[in-house]
């Protein structure tokens, strides 16, 4: 067994985290890692505006990406996704632009850019054959329409798609799930 420093160390108990409520934010870019094997690019987030401006850069967030990410695939059949996610982020930062930056694989010029998302809280089935509820990326838009209140909450996304109020957009990348925080 390891030797820890508990001095170091803030205690916590199961389940004591904030969860982020399922609906629009505008968000920036942490990193962006490309993964050519997959062929998408993976872009971590952050809050930028608003009162859960900041929300992932805690231990917890730092120490977990995957938990707020979205893909930006180019295999082919994503290539029109992939466009209007860029269009979202160049229509959110005047002055940037995404596809020049991109096509010179300057990923690194992507950092601290701003846009909009919407977050969906969905079920899936988990490994134990329990279901399982999670946040999900499920719109990248312009920034200015967040803060407008042009983008609207989506209702849980649910297995049976009972509940489900509004068709979720493929994303190309459908053999990669996101992470369950439950």
């Amino acid at each position: 067994m390891r030797h820890v420093n508990w001095g170091n160390v803030s205690a916590s108990s199961d389940g004591d985290f904030e969860r982020l409520e399922p609906g629009p934010y505008v968000a920036k870019v942490v990193t962006m890692t490309d993964k050519p094997e997959k062929e998408y690019v993976e872009l971590v987030y952050d809050i930028a505006e608003g009162p859960r401006a900041g929300f992932y850069s805690d231990d917890w967030g730092l120490q977990h990406p995957y938990a707020h990410h979205v893909f930006l695939s180019y295999k082919d059949k994503a290539l029109g996704m992939l466009k209007g996610r860029l269009e979202a982020i160049q229509a959110s930062n005047p002055g940037f632009d995404p596809f020049a930056a991109w096509d010179a694989g300057r990923l690194d010029m992507f950092a601290g850019r701003i846009f909009g998302i919407n977050i969906q809280e969905e079920e899936y089935k988990r490994s134990d054959g329990e279901t399982g509820t999670r946040l999900n990326v499920c719109q990248v838009v312009q920034a200015q329409d967040v803060r407008d209140g042009k983008v609207k909450t989506r209702s849980k996304k649910t297995l049976d798609g009972k509940s489900h109020n509004a068709a979720t957009p493929k994303t190309g990348v459908e053999d990669v799930e996101p992470v369950p925080f439950d």
